[in-house]
């Protein structure tokens, strides 16, 4: 479900055609330089003229391929000084704003479907892009600041079809260039554009194992969801949900810096602003719940807080995604989180919380799911709190609350089989209403509380669980 990939589209505001490194200020002067530029063509026609007739010339030029990046080089001068209307100083500019041009021209090329292929695999393209990345960086000069932000825009678009994704990924190069772009770059958007390419090749299915074992990538995209551009913390937290569906990689993440991925995704839980950036950290916890392993249980389950913060999401957040991906998450743990583990009692603390939010059944089930097991029971009876939220939803009388009833109903059955907490259970005002309510519920045939659990409807579950708390009345 994650959101579709990125292509730059930004529209480029510059002149429409190039007159020249002059700037245009009126007719006399473009008279002028009309008459320069003819006698200077007219001088260098003579040279080459010169040259041709001589026998013993030969081309200074070694032929090469044109695709071949070099670091650009002043201009060699067959000719006098004198003779050259543009000095050393011009010669660069000239360079390097035919150079800006062209990272223009690739920028919008590159937004093209039918181009990128082509694009990627042309040769020395994606290492003169590469160089303009690392020669400009950190620069804060203009002119190279604009040449960096057009070249990594230019990897964004390639990063967006999906045979570049893995050519990209492994091209020597290109992550450490991304990753030192995304880490010290000063300027905001080049730091977005790092991020989203990121998030872009993370899509490729091959590319996830590969990319989260790479030095530092991990980091960076902790770097990023702090960063002060909402974009890039949006971006960065869905490449995380991205690189969290696969199973090799939870483990992985969650372990990362002593559970820094889990306290940074955390946060933006809690706190970021922007709904899609919390959406994002919301579906990446869910997706390290999914797709677990016995490690990725233990490092989530064991984070201090990070439970706590589910719950607080399902309540508090204004976003239906955020709660449903939280409620979600917390329903995958409760799967796989059992007593005696030492994290048992902060993930019954966090369920017990966040039972309030009856729009799903996602926490009724978790609780459901919880008492099904013989050695769950005594610690949900003796946890504060948790009984009274169950009697709470099997009390439930919405037309839209059935299926959290019946799931709470459930679970009181269930763990009224328990015959060490009988007690607490009968003592408890709330259960006792619950199941006196229930039991004596119509169970009419054009009715819906014919919803079955294992077969019983659920005013017979009732009946049961009353006859198992009957000696402690």
């Amino acid at each position: 479900t994650g959101q579709s990939e990125y292509t730059d589209q930004s529209e480029y505001t510059g002149q429409s055609e190039y007159t020249g490194p002059s700037e245009y200020t009126g007719p006399s002067e473009y008279t002028d330089n009309f008459l320069a530029d003819q006698e200077y063509g007219q001088r260098l026609d003579k040279v080459e003229e010169e040259e041709s007739h001589d026998p013993t010339f030969r081309s200074s030029v070694v032929e090469e391929d044109i695709f071949q990046f070099r670091e650009p080089q002043k201009m060699s001068k067959s000719v006098d000084s004198e003779a050259s209307y543009l000095s050393e100083q011009d010669n660069e500019f000239v360079c390097e704003l035919a150079i800006q041009k062209m990272l223009k021209i690739l920028r919008y090329f590159s937004r093209v479907l039918s181009a990128m292929e082509l694009l990627a695999q042309q040769p020395g393209l994606v290492d003169s892009l590469l160089y303009r990345m690392k020669k400009t960086a950190h620069s804060n000069d203009e002119n190279e600041i604009s040449a960096r932000v057009d070249a990594i825009a230019v990897i964004v678009n390639l990063a967006c079809a999906e045979e570049n994704k893995i050519l990209l990924v492994y091209h020597p190069g290109l992550l450490d260039a991304v990753i030192n772009i995304a880490n010290h770059d000063p300027i905001e958007e080049a730091r977005e554009h790092a991020a989203i390419v990121l998030m872009n090749l993370a899509y490729a299915e091959e590319n996830k194992v590969h990319m989260v074992n790479q030095d530092h990538l991990l980091d960076t995209l902790v770097h990023l969801l702090s960063d002060v551009s909402p974009f890039t913390r949006r971006y960065a937290s869905a490449a995380l949900f991205t690189l969290a569906c696969t199973y090799a990689n939870t483990a992985v993440m969650t372990r990362h810096c002593d559970g820094g991925i889990l306290e940074a995704l955390r946060k933006v839980l809690l706190n970021d602003p922007i709904d899609e950036a919390r959406v994002n950290a919301a579906e990446a916890l869910f997706n390290m719940a999914r797709n677990n392993s016995d490690d990725t249980i233990e490092n989530m389950g064991n984070h201090s807080k990070l439970l706590a913060s589910l719950a607080h999401s399902v309540l508090t957040d204004y976003s239906a995604d955020v709660r449903a991906y939280s409620a979600r998450a917390l329903e995958w743990l409760s799967a796989d989180i059992h007593h005696p583990m030492q994290c048992h009692g902060r993930l019954l603390k966090a369920l017990t919380t966040a039972s309030q939010w009856t729009k799903t059944t996602c926490i009724a089930e978790a609780l459901k799911m919880q008492a099904t097991l013989a050695e769950n029971r005594e610690a949900m009876v003796q946890h504060d709190g948790l009984l009274d939220a169950l009697a709470t939803l099997a009390l439930l009388d919405g037309i839209n609350d059935d299926e959290v009833k019946t799931c709470a109903i459930a679970a009181l059955e269930r763990l009224s089989k328990e015959s060490s907490t009988r007690h607490i259970m009968a003592k408890n005002e709330g259960v006792m209403t619950a199941l006196t309510k229930a039991s004596f519920a119509k169970d009419g045939a054009d009715d819906d509380d014919d919803n079955e659990e294992d077969g019983t409807p659920a005013a017979l579950l009732m009946k049961t669980a009353l006859k198992n708390l009957a000696a402690h009345l």
